[in-house]
């Protein structure tokens, strides 16, 4: 079986975390919809952050020359789709922007312990 790395783990981590949050969340408000602006801005994270690692991942392969243009576009792309993101949840009267932005966070805050904790320097060739 191969060796998850540091991003896979974080994945893996982030899914946890936001099953957790959400459970949380919908026991504590009561209120679906504070689970679905979460869900969504998780959700959004999510999709981005798979997009780049599997077109980073190829370009590290296959292109190494367009690695640094690719990064800015992908950000740029990324930030944009996290705006719109935003923007539905706050023209949407049952939805929580606050909470959407918290689901944006979620892989960001459970990647800063999973490097800290799994990182050892020369181990992680796929990262």
């Amino acid at each position: 079986m191969k060796k998850a790395n540091i991003i896979e783990l974080t994945f893996l981590f982030s899914w946890l975390a936001a099953i957790i949050v959400s459970v949380v969340t919908y026991f504590i408000t009561g209120d679906f919809n504070m689970v679905v602006s979460y869900l969504l801005g998780f959700f959004s994270v999510m999709l981005m952050q798979s997009m780049n690692y599997r077109i980073m991942k190829n370009l590290y392969k296959n292109n190494p020359s367009r690695i640094k243009s690719t990064t800015i576009i992908i950000y740029l792309v990324k930030y944009i789709f996290f705006a719109i993101m935003l923007y539905v949840a706050h023209i949407e009267t049952d939805w929580n922007v606050f909470f959407t932005f918290g689901g944006i966070m979620t892989y960001r805050v459970v990647m800063y312990p999973v490097v800290l904790i799994y990182a050892k320097k020369g181990e992680d060739k796929d990262a």
